[in-house]
């Protein structure tokens, strides 16, 4: 019986292993182009496996083993449209016939109220997919487009839990008025979205792509178009992203201890400027008894005291499908940033619902929400301030871990100059804040023939936004004992309604379609808020305040009201006209001025459909346009045409009104006169450039400008100047390798944006408020952004003394000579180069192997300057010693004695060292590994038992390392100016920060 056994398995394993013979069979074909050229390496795989693929070779012929049975091959190549063959059974050789894949030139691209096919625009545009904007968790898109848009310009200029990147296009184009691009999400406006609710993002750059916005494209325009159901069956998408973060202290680093001590020595040279007899020699007699060693027992390392790692969280669930009717997508998100200063974070919950029901096959409703709520707690800029300049030799903690109480009667030794423990300032104070918003978008699309429509798109919007500052009486410093309250809350609703008959029609070979229409956007403000001091200890509520009670509050209600016009004319598939035409009434000017008007014209030549391209295979697309038109802004805030009075003062318990603003009647539109020439070529199906130059001139600018002494004004309001950019954009997008295991594509961009201003009244200088006084002049000819300071010219080799540069001119301007001094009032001040790069881009790789991948983004900005204000502070020549002081770079040294060549002045003579000059004017240039994400697609028959579609997990890691020759935190420094900044001078900021990140995301 056991022998049978044997037998019967014996004869089993045959007939199995003859069956599997007799299933196999070799399937042989050659793949060719439609006119008839062989195809190598193309991709032929039995359909619904990635098993036994294989490639074709130099002669386009292949060979692959299948069943026997009917099967259904696949076959894929770039540019080229993937082909399913039917094979019969007992067929063994077939032909393939692939046809070029134009999808690119046919995909529909959203151009602001209409959509183009992507073949037929004519203006300069960048479409981001999603699949590209994912590799950066972030509750910010402008981090996520960081380095993927050339002429988009994206400055992290805080790593603070919520807060946003500062974006500019194509450089800046005025000096007072705002120049962040104009959001639109999806076609209205304004409005709310979660990143992870984007399924793409579009730039419009020329004005042949913007003017039809008006008034608000001065900036750009980016619109966010969010996601819809793709399919019938509804498809469900899970994402879980958990890591940490950690603080980026750049290239600055502070002295330890024992680093302070040695410093400090130097402060106790014997030498006095202008006398005899110096010996140049420490006295340790002296420090010693001043900087007693008992010091060193105590190393406090304030930065990683006061920051920490701290825990980010991702997570997303989204819903989409189709029935008869209804197209419907939800998406929900919780994002939570934990700060990696003490007491900081932020949170966010978003929720979305898209609908568009079908009433019939064009006739379609839409009903899109919005609501999302945050809250958080920020910080005060001093905290971080004594972070970096508190010494190492106080330690902030008593033996219970109790943050110590510090002043100046304080019976202890506390060596920090300001004699102030920003812990304790932090535990006895809060800074709060939390929004809601919500936004209700309504859609109708109603035909009226078989070539015109009616459509009205409407959103309605309200939103919430509160902030807090609280000191308790138990902290040190200014509030000790009182306490300080300010409560500030802001109520925000309004809405737009876009109404328009949009035309669509063919006349012989001319495609033509457009819009006509009118659009009324409105709003009403309402700021209210209160402070005081005199807490009781333990309360934190505003009806609790006893001392210096103060209400405040202020309404606004802007509103546009457009017309606006656009046709568009594709003739024969190869010719391209495109124009538009803007009118927009803003309450912002006085009616006579009140109506600015914003044309729009661009053309295209599509040359590879003409005849002696449309069979080359190296240039599958060739595209040239161009474009012209006017933007224009009218954002510096309302009524600044009006003469007006503050009713802030009292007088015999009645209000006052005092003069604040000159009026100026004849006040009206800044305009952005935009001209664009550029081509879109596509190589051997593998390669794609774009290339674009730009010549935009702001005009009429907005500004305030300096008013005769006897006005009684210091300035007023006036339209003067110009502002000029001239530019040129490079993109090239490629795939290097695509093999059946193995693609590797590359994107690279690089824009130059040279800036000007001309027919200014006369130079103008601007000082930010501080101690240091930094200046920048705005002058006929020259550079927006423009730092105007002495020139440093080192350490005088025999006194130790700080040296600047002198300039000696004739009776004509003109330099004759140069000559160096020690006094600082005696330097010249000179242009010492602008705040804005020459040029910027990104280059980003992602590497496919099976089911992994790696994608590697970097992005680069070149030829900036950056004041770092910090290192008057923390490298002070000694003007300052209870001030911590950074480690000086290699090859820096401390003057000692006549003839010293010496990178740092004597700290006995050192008159004016920190003052502003060129000493701490850096270059701002960087290079920065942006992101790093590897990840592994679970094999789908894994998933699939799992009742899944898709698994991913991948590991990534978002500021990875700047190269950089700057000293400071971070040479990305902001770019706005405001009443306490100026655009590229950084000060002690919020760090910004490495990410490091687990993602899985599921489908089913």
């Amino acid at each position: 019986m056991f022998n049978l056994k044997k037998l019967l398995l014996f004869l089993l394993l045959v007939v199995s292993c003859c069956n599997l013979y007799a299933q196999a069979r070799v399937l042989k074909g050659k793949v060719t182009a439609k006119d008839g050229s062989a195809l190598a390496g193309v991709v032929i795989e039995l359909k619904g496996t990635t098993k036994g693929a294989v490639a074709s070779g130099p002669d386009g012929f292949f060979s692959i083993s299948v069943s026997t049975g009917a099967v259904t091959i696949e076959a894929r190549s770039i540019g080229y449209t993937t082909k399913d063959v039917a094979v019969a059974a007992g067929e063994n050789r077939i032909s393939i016939v692939l046809e070029e894949d134009n999808k690119q030139l046919g995909e529909v691209v959203v151009t602001g109220y209409s959509t183009q096919k992507k073949g037929n625009l004519t203006s300069a545009i960048t479409v981001v997919s999603a699949e590209k904007l994912k590799d950066v968790t972030s509750d910010d898109i402008g981090e996520m487009l960081q380095g993927k848009v050339s002429g988009l310009q994206v400055v992290n200029s805080s790593g603070a839990p919520g807060s946003v990147s500062e974006i500019r296009l194509r450089g800046i184009s005025s000096v007072n008025a705002a120049q962040a691009p104009l959001i639109v999400v999806d076609g209205i406006i304004g409005g709310d979205y979660d990143p992870n609710d984007v399924e793409s993002v579009t730039v419009l750059k020329d004005a042949g792509a913007t003017a039809i916005y008006g008034s608000q494209a001065n900036g750009g325009v980016i619109i966010i178009t969010t996601k819809k159901a793709k399919g019938d069956k509804t498809q469900f998408e899970f994402q879980a992203v958990a890591g940490f973060r950690t603080p980026d202290f750049g290239t600055m680093t502070m002295m330890n201890s024992s680093q302070l001590y040695e410093n400090q020595k130097q402060l106790f040279r014997d030498y006095v400027p202008g006398t005899t007899g110096n010996s140049y020699v420490i006295d340790l007699v002296q420090f010693q008894s001043e900087r007693p060693s008992s010091i060193l027992n105590t190393n406090t390392n304030w930065l990683t005291t006061m920051f920490k790692p701290a825990a980010v969280e991702n997570y997303y669930f989204s819903a989409m499908g189709k029935t008869t009717k209804d197209d419907y997508y939800f998406g929900a998100t919780f994002y939570d940033e934990g700060g990696t200063f003490m007491n900081t974070d932020y949170k966010r919950i978003n929720l979305r619902s898209n609908n568009t029901y079908h009433f019939t096959d064009k006739i379609t409703l839409t009903n899109n929400i919005n609501i999302s709520g945050s809250e958080g707690k920020s910080y005060d800029y001093q905290d971080v301030y004594y972070a970096y300049l508190n010494l190492p030799w106080d330690n902030p903690y008593d033996a219970n871990h109790n943050a110590i109480y510090v002043d100046g009667n304080s019976k202890f030794q506390w060596w920090s100059r300001d004699k102030t423990n920003p812990i304790n300032t932090i535990e006895n104070s809060d800074h709060p804040f939390k929004s809601f918003d919500v936004n209700y978008d309504l859609a109708l699309n109603l035909p009226i023939t078989s070539w015109l429509t009616f459509n009205t798109t409407n959103r309605g919007s309200a939103s919430y936004g509160y902030s807090s500052t609280f000191y308790s009486p138990e902290v040190q410093g200014t509030y000790h004992g009182t306490g300080y309250l300010n409560d500030q809350s802001t109520y925000n609703y309004g809405g737009i309604s876009t109404n328009l008959l949009k035309f669509d029609f063919k006349l012989g070979k001319s495609a033509i379609n457009g819009l006509a229409g009118v659009e009324f956007e409105g709003s009403q403000t309402n700021t209210v808020g209160a402070s005081g001091y005199g807490l009781p200890i333990g309360l934190e509520s505003l009806d609790v305040i006893s001392k210096q009670q103060a209400v405040n509050g202020a309404p606004d209600s802007p509103s546009i009201l457009s017309y606006l016009s656009q046709v568009n004319n594709s003739y024969d598939e190869k010719y391209f006209l495109s124009g538009s035409y803007r009118i927009d009434g803003s309450s912002a000017f006085a009616p006579g001025n009140k109506y600015g008007r914003f044309p729009s014209v661009s053309a295209g030549w599509l040359a590879s459909n003409e005849d002696f391209l449309k069979d080359n295979h190296s240039i599958d697309n060739l595209k040239l346009r161009v474009s012209y038109g006017i933007t224009g802004t009218q954002d510096i805030g309302a009524a600044r045409y009006l003469g007006l009075y503050a009713l802030s003062g009292q007088y015999n318990n009645n209000t006052t009104a005092t003069p604040l603003q000159l009026e100026s009647p004849n006040l009206t539109w800044e305009s952005k006169h935009q001209l664009d020439a550029g081509f879109d070529v596509g190589l051997f199906h593998r390669i794609n450039i774009t290339v674009d130059a730009y010549h935009n001139v702001t005009k009429n600018l907005l500004l305030q400008v300096a008013q005769p002494l006897s006005v009684g004004f210091e300035t007023k309001w006036e339209n003067t100047g110009q502002v000029l950019n001239n530019g040129l954009e490079f993109a090239i997008s490629s795939q290097n390798i695509k093999n059946k295991n193995f693609q590797w594509t590359t994107d690279f961009n690089i824009s130059f944006n040279n800036n000007k201003l001309q027919d200014f009244p006369a130079p103008v200088t601007t000082t930010i408020n501080d101690e240091n006084g930094v200046t920048q002049i705005y002058r006929n000819g020259g550079d927006l952004y423009e730092f105007y300071m002495p020139t440093w010219e080192g350490v005088n080799s025999q006194t130790g003394a700080p040296q600047w540069l002198v300039e000696h001119k004739d009776a004509n301007g003109k330099v004759t000579s140069t000559s160096l001094t020690s006094t600082y009032a005696d330097a010249t001040l000179q242009e010492q180069g602008s705040a804005l790069p020459k040029f910027q881009g990104g280059f980003n790789n992602e590497f496919r192997y099976k089911k992994f991948s790696l994608r590697i983004n970097t992005y680069f900005e070149y030829g900036n300057k950056v004041y770092n204000a910090n290192l008057s502070e923390v490298e002070n020549d000694g003007s300052e010693p209870l001030l911590n002081q950074i480690v000086l770079p290699k090859g820096s040294s401390v003057w000692t004695h006549p003839g010293d060549v010496a990178t740092e002045p004597s700290p006995e003579n050192n008159a004016n060292s920190t003052s502003e000059s060129t000493r701490y004017l850096k270059n701002g240039s960087y290079l920065s590994i942006r992101n790093v994400a590897f990840g592994y697609s679970l094999p789908k028959t894994f998933a699939q038992r799992l009742k899944l579609s898709d698994i991913t997990v991948s590991l990534s890691a978002d500021n990875v390392y700047t190269f950089t020759r700057y000293l400071g935190q971070d040479p990305a420094t902001t770019i706005t100016s405001s009443a306490y900044a100026l655009p590229g001078v950084a000060d002690f900021k919020y760090p910004d920060n490495r990410q490091f990140l687990l993602n899985i995301n599921v489908k089913f």
